[in-house]
């Protein structure tokens, strides 16, 4: 009896599983919106100069 009522419910519990993880993923990123050649504004951010010694 135990074996009827496993085969019932497996399928639900594995789509409900499945439907949730599709819907709950990350957006693949297709598209960055940049040239070829640009910089991500967060990696230009790092390689500003910086000076040492501060305003004089």
């Amino acid at each position: 009896m135990f074996e009827l009522a496993l085969l019932a419910l497996a399928p639900a519990a594995g789509g409900s599983l499945i439907t949730y993880l599709t819907l709950t993923r990350k957006p693949a990123v297709n598209h960055t919106g940049l040239a070829v050649g640009q910089i991500t504004i967060k990696r230009r951010s790092g390689r500003m100069a910086v000076r040492a010694g501060g305003a004089a």
